[in-house]
């Protein structure tokens, strides 16, 4: 779907017709039970550098994992056509996509049925705002929402604005995880609501969990001779349906030894797992989760 102006819209939810080979919209939806949650973030650069070859590695690495639910930021319509394309996305997951004229599209990618989805754009020069998936896990509404907030340091102001908005949106919602690019950085965590857990300093608070990292990343450093070490690609966790048990990242190496300085993106990707917690008030005959088996 393209991006228009409204500051929101439906997004339609696909799933691929092997029959027609081609992706359909759907409207098939439902809930699940499951024990655990899988989930990713990856803003993989819209630069044209290398870039089929790092869209097919970042979508290699992906497949080893096989998350839950995956988000991405700096969509084109060259990189939906390369994720689109896999034949283990097209088996298992549901998509969800925004692109528009610029290079700030956005993709959401799912093992579980989504119930709705929307996209809605947030005060911005530079075209962002947030992807958000609506499910029903374990009984419990769950939302699941990618975002990608204005980058520089001079847009603080504004990424402020964009993170009250955010947090303002959700106020109500007892189930909310949060990931995507915040382009945050330290100085900049008294703003972040804490109802929320920011998973990596909870999970490893002795690491610096840098997502842009010119001591690994030569590629990024290559791009303006300069270091960089930031965490701006977050996992944040809201309610009690959810306990994080794991946080790592992802596209630390190179795509291959021959291309030492091309890495999948100048961002690291981040993987988080979850566990589903027994939920209060659940209906009659229900005590909490049941777990979920898809094959792999």
């Amino acid at each position: 779907m393209t991006l228009l102006r409204r500051r929101r819209i439906v997004v339609p939810v696909g799933r691929f017709d092997a029959s027609a080979d081609r992706w359909r919209d759907s409207t098939r939806s439902g809930s699940v039970e499951c024990a655990h949650l899988t989930v990713t973030t990856y803003n993989i650069w819209f630069n044209d550098l290398y870039r089929q070859q790092r869209y097919r590695a970042i979508a290699a690495l992906l497949s080893r994992e096989l998350p839950d639910v995956m988000v991405f930021q700096e969509v084109t319509e060259a990189a939906l056509e390369v994720f689109l394309a896999q034949s283990w996305i097209r088996k298992h997951y549901s998509r969800v996509a925004v692109t528009g004229e610029g290079n700030y599209g956005m993709l959401l990618l799912s093992r579980l049925p989504i119930r709705r989805s929307t996209y809605t754009r947030l005060p911005t020069r530079l075209g962002r705002g947030y992807l958000t998936a609506e499910f029903t896990i374990n009984g419990v509404d769950q939302k699941i929402v990618s975002v990608h907030l204005e980058s520089g340091k001079q847009g603080k102001g504004l990424r402020a604005r964009q993170l009250s908005c955010l947090f303002r949106a959700f106020r109500t919602d007892p189930d909310v995880l949060l990931l995507g690019d915040f382009n945050m950085r330290d100085n900049e965590n008294h703003l972040l609501d804490p109802r929320y857990q920011d998973v990596w300093p909870t999970l490893r608070p002795d690491e610096s969990g840098f997502t842009e990292d010119t001591s690994i990343n030569l590629m990024r450093y290559d791009m303006k001779n300069k270091h960089r070490h930031v965490r701006f690609d977050r996992v944040l966790v809201k309610g009690p349906a959810w306990r994080a048990d794991g946080i790592g990242l992802l596209g630390c190496e190179p795509i291959t030894p021959s291309l030492p300085r091309i890495f999948p993106s100048d961002h690291f990707g981040v993987l988080c797992r979850l566990t589903a917690q027994p939920v209060s008030g659940a209906p009659a005959g229900r005590t909490g989760w049941r777990r979920r088996v898809i094959s792999r």
